[in-house]
């Protein structure tokens, strides 16, 4: 199962990267995307399943500690992942960029995908690990 997780992870890191470089003038125009803040509720979105691929990751590992330490390992890994981006989006991708209030709701749906994970999915997940 942690293997499985650990591919999950990275295809969903790199729909990260690969969402965050689109550059700004090819982002939708639609009426549904004029929502005021839309961008930061969708950094959330974003940021929310990678914490709970990563936090079960961690969670179901064999080594006490690193299942003990699973939220703040989790936290750090996404605090770091969307530091980067928001550096790329200033300095490597085109017509994007830094926004600390994005990375503020990155960590937002980082800390909400840890506590849902908590709350509802780990059984599920330890279930599914046992198979």
């Amino acid at each position: 199962m942690v293997r499985k997780l650990l591919i999950i992870t990275i295809i969903w890191a790199v729909i990260i990267l690969i969402l965050s470089g689109i550059p700004g003038s090819s982002l939708p125009k639609a009426p549904l995307f004029n929502i005021p803040h839309l961008d930061k509720w969708i950094h959330a979105a974003l940021y929310f399943p990678l914490a709970i691929f990563i936090v079960a990751e961690f969670d179901l590992s064999r080594n006490l500690i690193i299942s003990l330490a699973a939220p703040f390992f989790t936290m750090l890994i996404v605090a770091l992942y969307g530091g980067l981006i928001e550096l790329a989006q200033d300095h490597l991708f085109v017509n994007r960029s830094a926004d600390v209030v994005d990375l503020a709701f990155d960590l937002f749906g980082g800390l909400f995908g840890i506590t849902f994970y908590y709350l509802l999915l780990k059984g599920w997940f330890r279930k599914q690990s046992r198979r």
